[in-house]
């Protein structure tokens, strides 16, 4: 049996995970995002790992080359709203606990990227950018679907219930409410370290057309929340889970850093900062 020599990931500190479903002209809308992120400091990219779900896009193009550690799959089937597998898939792939998920239209600050870096291991908390247009600075809140979190968490609880997938809407909610129910923290970075809405990005010509409408998954939804009070704790999910099939296409990697931080006492001091509300 020929088998692919495999690669050390033990450096990797954080998995950004994105996902896109492109039924238009264009892919500049991923390939300009990673670009950016491909302009990065050395010292940054080194420990990110960068995982890219295509959602049975249509639109079928030549992935270029990227300086970045980056996980590139595409699945396979043609999902209407596939939002739920697509970030169980990302997730099934991250080398580190630490995993970002976030959407297609938000991109990171370097400063951002380097703070969830350095912050500590989640655990049950699970973090939230506030957000700003990338033109106009307005402030958009938080996004109901960007989370920072723990791998070993999301793994835990399921991740998202791909019952959804085929609907429009509902999934990011659910997610939210069974991490709560099981007693995941909801907490907020602070708004220094926040993320833009890619307000740039032509949504007619590199993005999605598809049509959302709430019919299918608001009724889906309502039925996990009776099950989850009327069952208990395990109840209110379907356990779905790559309902799919799926294809890696571009697998690269970045040389491992030689001069890793050692660990030292004061490192500790994050459990102060999280005690007192310092990430909030």
């Amino acid at each position: 049996m020929n088998l692919k020599p495999q690669v050390d990931k033990q450096h990797i500190r954080l998995t950004y995970v994105t996902h896109y479903y492109l039924n238009q002209k264009s892919p500049d809308a991923i390939v300009e995002l990673l670009r950016k992120y491909e302009g990065y400091p050395a010292d940054l990219l080194d420990v990110i790992q960068f995982v890219v779900v295509d959602d049975g896009s249509p639109l079928v193009f030549e992935i270029p080359d990227f300086n970045l550690n980056l996980t590139w799959l595409r699945i396979k089937e043609d999902i209407p709203w596939n939002q739920a597998g697509a970030r169980n898939l990302g997730a099934t792939y991250a080398k580190s606990d630490k995993i970002l998920l976030t959407d297609l239209d938000h991109e990171f600050p370097e400063h951002t990227l380097r703070w969830i870096v350095d912050m500590p291991n989640p655990g049950r908390c699970i973090y939230k950018p506030p957000r700003f247009d990338s033109k106009t600075w307005k402030s958009r809140g938080y996004h109901s679907n960007i989370f920072i979190m723990s791998r070993a968490r999301y793994m835990r609880l399921y991740g998202y219930d791909e019952e959804f997938a085929g609907g429009y809407g509902a999934e990011d909610y659910r997610f939210v409410r069974f991490q709560k129910y099981h007693g995941s923290w909801m907490r907020a970075l602070p708004k220094k370290h926040y993320c833009l809405n890619r307000t740039e990005m032509d949504r007619e010509v590199s993005y999605h057309s598809l049509v959302r409408d709430l019919t299918r998954n608001t009724p889906i939804d309502l039925r996990k929340k009776n099950e989850l009070l009327d069952f208990g704790p395990e109840a209110g999910h379907s356990r779905m889970f790559l309902n799919f099939s799926w294809d890696i296409v571009r697998n690269t990697h970045r040389p491992a850093p030689t001069n890793r931080p050692v660990k030292r006492w004061w490192k500790h001091l994050w459990l102060f900062r999280t005690l007192f509300g310092s990430y909030v």
